[in-house]
């Protein structure tokens, strides 16, 4: 998991087209802008919302892209580190949208956006995600077998060029149980948490997760996040020399 992603992130980035952005100037996720839809407690109703009821809060959706892009190519404010290798933006409509990643036996990488925010301000997260390829053999409590399809990661203060030691990661792992919270084998300042497990939850289905990040974050670490984070979707398949695969949609930000 994040030996490979903490190192990463101090690497340069990938170039992407839409972006403007050269290697080493990764910078910090830079802000959402126009690309991101904030959306009053008026505009929610007709959101995907848990249980059906209104949010009563602000709610912004990140996976605001109207097109679909060539493979390879994110639209801003997003972008990708380390070797995925294979990532594309797909919208077919709008009910029918998704970021695809896909990772080889040396693969290792994140696709994310280069916006901070404050826990305390959005600290609810939402998003759906389908798992269609595991590591072979992947555990995030091995650190010779560390690999995840599914991993959606907070990153705790980045410096200028990304650089993240602290972080907080969802799993969709080989095995559970579902439910199950750590430490990274490979860092003490990386927290877990496995949401979904091949041995209890279908691969190749759609799960949808509601979770509150800014609770999550100061119990497993134990402290009161001041700094800023960001979010980004990671994949990993390098350590079993495997594969993987992983689609993620209808990514949402929520505030009381």
């Amino acid at each position: 998991m994040n030996n490979h992603l903490n190192a990463g992130l101090r690497r340069e980035g990938r170039r992407i087209p839409d972006a403007g952005l050269r290697p080493g100037e990764w910078g910090r996720w830079s802000a959402l802008g126009a690309a991101v839809r904030v959306a009053t407690a008026a505009m929610v109703a007709g959101l995907l919302l848990a249980g059906g009821a209104a949010w009563a809060g602000e709610v912004r959706r990140l996976d605001d892209f109207t097109r679909t892009y060539e493979p390879d190519e994110a639209p801003e404010p997003w972008s990708t580190r380390l070797s995925v290798d294979f990532f594309q933006f797909v919208h077919n409509s709008e009910e029918e949208h998704y970021i695809h990643l896909k990772t080889g036996e040396d693969g290792s990488g994140l696709v994310g956006i280069e916006d901070e925010f404050q826990l305390q301000d959005w600290p609810i997260l939402e998003w759906e995600w389908r798992v269609t390829q595991l590591p072979k053999g992947g555990d995030v409590r091995d650190g010779d077998k560390d690999d995840q399809a599914g991993n959606v990661c907070i990153g705790y203060d980045p410096t200028f060029y990304g650089t993240v030691d602290v972080s907080l990661c969802y799993l969709f792992e080989n095995e559970g149980p579902v439910g199950t919270e750590g430490t990274s084998v490979a860092n003490t300042d990386t927290k877990y948490v496995i949401l979904r497990a091949a041995d209890t939850d279908k691969v190749g289905e759609w799960y949808k997760e509601s979770r509150n990040i800014y609770e999550d974050f100061k119990r497993l670490h134990g402290f009161e996040p001041e700094e800023a984070v960001v979010l980004g979707f990671y994949i990993d398949s390098d350590d079993t020399e495997t594969s993987a695969e992983a689609y993620y949609r209808n990514v949402y930000q929520k505030k009381p």
